[in-house]
Parts: C-alpha cells; structure tokens; sequence
C-alpha cells in the first residue's frame, strides 16, 4: 500500500492539470473602422531584462487592417494581415521567441484602436474595463493587459503596455515627422 499512495497522488495530480481548462485564446479586434496610416517606434522590456526596439506601420482602411514590425534597419520582423475572411500573422526569427505574435497584435491594437472595436469581439469570459485613462483587459478574473494613456497630446504622448501574461513592457512613441497616430480611445 505505501508504494501505491504516491503513485495515486501523481495520478491525482495529473488529472488535475489535465482537467484545467488552458487559457482563452487572446480575441483581434476587426480592422480598424477608418482610412489611416502611421508609424510608432516601439520599444520592448522583455521580462529577462533584454530590451527589444523596432518600427510598427500601420496601413488601415474601414475593412482591412495591415501592421508591420520592423527593426532598426528596415527589415521585417512580424507582418498582420486582417480582412474580409481572412487574418494572417507571419512572424520571422528575429522576433525573440518569449514574445507571442498574437498578443503582441492584441497589445498595439489595445493601445491604438478605438474602445468599440477592441468590445466587439470580446465574449465571456474576456472583459474590457475603463478606469479614468486606463483600459485593463481580463481574461475571467485573470489581468491579461492594460494600457495607460498618458496626460497631454495623445497623438504625440508615449503610450505604455504592459503585458500581463508574458510579463513584458511594451511602450509606443512617435516618430519624429511622421504622421502622429489617432487619438487615444475615447470611453466606450
């Protein structure tokens, strides 16, 4: 009986972990809603301390949104593709692997598309919540990210993101003579 009990308890064990639902997958926004093209430096804290920087293009129209990260010199690291029955991400291996394609979209998209659009998709048990110049995304009762718009211009302030689930710290600054990005969104 005794070589048995810890046999059980690694089976009980197992179950357990077999039984825990893993987590939703993170819902995209629909495209934007609006004709619109920008650019943002972007700069990431990763969790170990590495700090990643790269440009973000974003060509969006009322039915298809395109977002492409590159780094410094030009070249391609993530490209999002949405549109009319169809959403394609292509990611290269200059992407660092502790970072997900997905949320990284979801995050720029929580900082830059407007409050309806980022609802739209959400289904229990995924939630939106709006605290003064805060949005706070919740997976059930888990803080997946939140973004804080800063006081001043929003099309010209630092918007910072952070990501809850990869633990990392994403912050969007314009960039020097382009065209500044939209408004922050307003409440819903």
């Amino acid at each position: 009986m005794k070589k048995l009990a810890p046999l059980l308890l690694l089976l009980l064990a197992g179950c357990q972990a077999w039984l825990t639902p893993p987590p939703s997958p993170r819902p995209l926004a629909p495209p934007f809603g609006e004709f619109r093209e920008f650019q943002r430096e972007l700069t990431i804290r990763l969790d170990d301390g590495r700090r990643v920087n790269y440009r973000v293009r974003l060509s969006l129209t009322p039915e298809r949104s395109r977002i492409r990260l590159t780094d410094m010199q030009g070249r391609p690291v993530l490209t999002f593709e949405h549109g009319p029955g169809r959403t394609e991400i292509s990611r290269t291996p200059a992407l660092p692997a502790t970072l997900s394609a997905d949320a990284l979209i979801a995050d720029l998209q929580l900082a830059l598309w407007p409050e309806p659009r980022l609802r739209a998709p959400l289904r229990p048990p995924w939630r939106l919540e709006r605290d003064g110049d805060t949005l706070r995304l919740y997976d059930g009762q888990t803080l997946e990210a939140w973004v804080s718009f800063q006081k001043g211009e929003p099309r010209v302030t630092p918007i910072p993101v952070y990501n809850a689930r990869y633990g990392y710290l994403m912050l969007l600054l314009p960039v020097d003579g382009s065209t500044p990005s939209p408004n922050a969104p307003g409440p819903g």
